[in-house]
């Protein structure tokens, strides 16, 4: 008896063509989040009116995907890491004022400076789990944030660090003078070339072996532990390298306003946190969506309405009743189950792969 092949199903087969590209990257997997990523930085350069509304988008979205590497994929929140933005920023400035005009020398002070610290702070936070992991944060931002008002002769105090000059952009063979404010185009670029590279290494971390088990952690730290691995090792270095980033930053931006003013660093946190709960915490790219939806209604909204804020906070209320996934999980209405972007996708693919009649 011969055998009788079996028409595969729709959704089994090898997928191919620009259905299959949609289909990624509406996923947003792996490395396709790099092509989103691209399109995003392409609309900001074409469609935004505001050249500085544009670099501060990239500038938060790097911020946010710092985050992100310890709240979505660690599963650990934290509601102080405005204390790596603002000391970033100092470091920066400072190291512009006093020491040199270099701006790699200035990021690269900003990086060193709030992975230390955050490499100090994370032996601390990580001791306690859940709530009292995110209390702790919390208090090391506000020891942080005293620190910077009292010490006025170096940061001054309330009044901001200001007067930062913005440095040459020098490369290999050429030298770009830079004014972000008059000219925000040159710092444009400089902030989408450091996010893209950024993004990448955030995604290689995800992907890597490392990343992987720091999943496995989120998911059951003891599992984790029973498998033998290191978890507060692993939570360590994560922790070390989400202040780093955010570190980077924080130099970034006060670099291009040519300040590093003072604010409350619990206020500041939260706004971060909900950047990436609102864009959505299953990929980074989500990220990147949250820090370009809440600037872009913070801007917008302000100039019309005085109490905007109430506006943002309650788009935020209900994202996380109706979809928790976030913006991206809106993108691909994952909790609308079989009504979701994927699944008419899916759908649609089937139909037309289906013969006349059939």
């Amino acid at each position: 008896m011969s055998a009788v092949e079996a028409e595969p199903e729709p959704g089994s087969e090898r997928a191919s063509g620009p259905l299959h590209l949609l289909r990624l990257l509406w996923r947003g997997r792996a490395w396709n989040q790099l092509v989103l990523l691209l399109l995003v930085m392409v609309g900001l350069f074409f469609l935004v009116p505001d050249p500085s509304l544009a670099v501060e988008v990239l500038i938060y979205s790097l911020w946010a995907i710092s985050l992100n590497l310890l709240l979505g994929y660690g599963g650990l929140v934290s509601f102080g890491h405005a204390l790596y933005w603002g000391f970033g920023g100092y470091a920066a400035g400072l190291t512009l004022l006093h020491v040199t005009h270099s701006l790699w020398v200035a990021l690269g002070a900003s990086m060193a400076l709030c992975g230390l610290l955050a490499l100090g702070s994370g032996v601390v936070c990580l001791r306690r789990r859940d709530v009292y992991f995110s209390m702790l944060t919390l208090a090391f931002a506000q020891l942080g944030y005293f620190i910077a008002f009292e010490a006025r002769p170096v940061t001054g105090g309330d009044d901001g660090l200001g007067n930062i000059p913005t440095p040459p952009l020098d490369l290999p063979g050429l030298s770009l003078e830079m004014h972000p404010i008059r000219d925000p185009l040159p710092y444009f670029l400089l902030c989408a070339g450091i996010l893209f590279f950024a993004f990448a290494f955030a995604l290689l971390y995800t992907e890597s072996p490392l990343g992987r088990v720091l999943q496995a952690i989120r998911e059951s730290e003891e599992r984790a532990r029973g498998c033998g691995y290191n978890t507060r090792l692993v939570q360590l270095i994560t922790f070390t390298v989400s202040g780093l980033l955010a570190g980077l930053a924080g130099g970034l931006d006060a670099i291009f306003n040519g300040l590093e003013g003072l604010q409350p660093y619990w206020s500041l946190s939260g706004v971060v946190v909900i950047m990436v709960i609102l864009g959505g915490r299953s990929t980074l790219f989500g990220s990147v969506l949250g820090a370009l939806v809440v600037l872009v209604l913070e801007h917008y909204l302000s100039i019309s309405f005085g109490d905007w804020p109430l506006i943002v906070g309650a788009v935020f209320v209900v994202c996380v009743l109706v979809f928790p996934q976030g913006l991206w999980g809106l993108v691909r209405l994952e909790p609308l189950g079989s009504w979701g972007a994927v699944a008419w996708t899916r759908r649609l693919r089937a139909r037309l792969s289906r013969e006349p009649g059939a």
